[in-house]
């Protein structure tokens, strides 16, 4: 269902699924920090390379998806990293009424960006992305890893930009 409201000076659009009509997803880009590698997965039937992410299971928080997610996907235990950046999100503990604007959060483990996908008529895949690095004390667990669908690869920042194979993948 879609639908604009008039907000004082403001049109604001509104857009309104339920829950057959939207996916949720999470996913994030995997570094390789000892090397200072990304993580790209080439598809094996269309030899595309794209991000590991995967759906949300019912009951799973997005955090255990992504890391769930790539696990299944590129087989390396991994890590959501903590980092600095700005977001509308309210700080952990509100101390006082904030405004609805960025502001620079320090060491938050929250997804960067949130992709929205426009799927068959009226539904939408939503994606979270996270920062992560590979656990690189705990081994690979292979046979997680589906083989049969993917390869894993690393490849340095330029790298990686080149060969990632969707536009939307590159501007993460």
């Amino acid at each position: 269902m879609v639908f604009s409201s008039r907000y004082g000076l403001l049109e604001i659009h509104f857009e309104q699924y339920t829950s057959e009509a939207f996916v949720e997803s999470a996913g994030a880009v995997l570094f390789r920090l000892s090397t200072q590698k990304v993580c790209l997965l080439r598809l094996v039937k269309s030899n595309e390379y794209v991000l590991a992410k995967g759906r949300r299971n019912c009951g799973e928080t997005r955090h255990e998806a992504a890391t769930r997610e790539i696990l299944e996907e590129t087989g390396f235990p991994c890590r959501l990293l903590h980092l600095n950046f700005f977001t509308r999100a309210p700080p952990a503990v509100e101390t006082e009424q904030l405004d609805d604007q960025p502001r620079c959060q320090i060491g938050i483990c929250e997804p960067f960006t949130l992709q929205l996908r426009h799927l068959a008529a009226g539904q939408v895949k939503l994606i979270w992305w996270y920062i992560a690095a590979v656990n690189e004390d705990q081994p690979a667990q292979e046979d997680l890893q589906e083989k049969d669908k993917f390869t894993v690869e690393f490849f340095n920042y330029t790298e990686a930009l080149e060969k990632l194979t969707f536009q939307m993948d590159r501007n993460l």
